[in-house]
This record gives structure tokens, sequence and C-alpha cells, in this order.
């Protein structure tokens, strides 16, 4: 008499992929609840996954009215999308900019000053826009 084995689905970095890197490979494949691991395991090349997940995602930076960068995606599930975020920490405006000051990523750059002025003007207008609608809030 055959026995109903309920399994789920997993999809997961392959072992020897770290953390702080890009994954080499993905494994999926079916467990039972105990966690073993049925049938056969298919290995995936990284960038198949992450193509097939990424490219359906519409994966957008979004500003918060207090200064917060916040992650936005119509192709995610809510649960992915926090999951997404957390490697986010807590970006600002301010400190994208100082990060981006740093003396060491600076020496890379080819043409440093004219980036800087390019960077400084669209920061005076982005606050020449929240001084004007500052400014009709106040009127209200």
């Amino acid at each position: 008499m055959s026995e109903a084995v309920k399994l789920t689905a997993y999809l997961e970095r392959a072992k020897g992929s770290r953390d702080d890197l890009p994954a080499e490979g993905y494994v999926a494949g079916f467990r039972e609840a105990n966690g073993s691991t049925i049938g056969a395991e298919m290995r995936l090349p990284a960038v198949l996954v992450e193509q097939a997940v990424l490219a359906g995602s519409h994966l957008a930076i979004c500003l918060a009215p207090d200064g917060r960068l916040e992650l936005d995606a119509d192709g995610l599930s809510d649960e992915t999308l926090v999951a997404c975020a957390a490697g986010m920490r807590r970006e600002t405006i301010e400190s994208l900019v100082t990060a981006c000051l740093d003396p060491e990523l600076l020496a890379g750059e080819d043409n440093v000053v004219a980036d800087l002025t390019s960077l400084r003007a669209q920061l005076a207008r982005a606050l020449a826009h929240v001084d004007g609608t500052l400014g009709r809030l106040k009127q209200r």
C-alpha cells in the first residue's frame, strides 16, 4: 500500500556560495517534512535563476519624503521585497552622498571635478523642488 508524502519545493544557493558574494549557482528540488531531499536535485547556473527573477520584478528605488531610500517592485511578493530591502540598511540621500565622496572611491574616477559639479547641480535642483513644495504646503 502506498503512503502519501508531503513534499516542499526549495530553491537555495549552492553550497560554497558565500553570502557576501554573488551565488555561484542554485540548487532546486523537493524535501520531505523532516528535511531530507527526495528524488533528484537540479543544479542551476546563477545567471538563469537571477535573470528569471529580476527580469520580471520591475525593481525601482524610490525616495520617501524623509530622505530614506525604499525598494519597490511590481513583480515580487511583499515577503520577498521585505527580504531584499533588508540589505539596503537605512540608506538616505545624505548617506549616499557621503559614501560617494569617499576619497578612495573618488581616486578611481576619471573626471571627478566634472562629476561632482554635475552632482551639485542635480542636488541644487532637487532642493529647489523641495523648497517649492514646502512653500506650497505652508500656504494651505
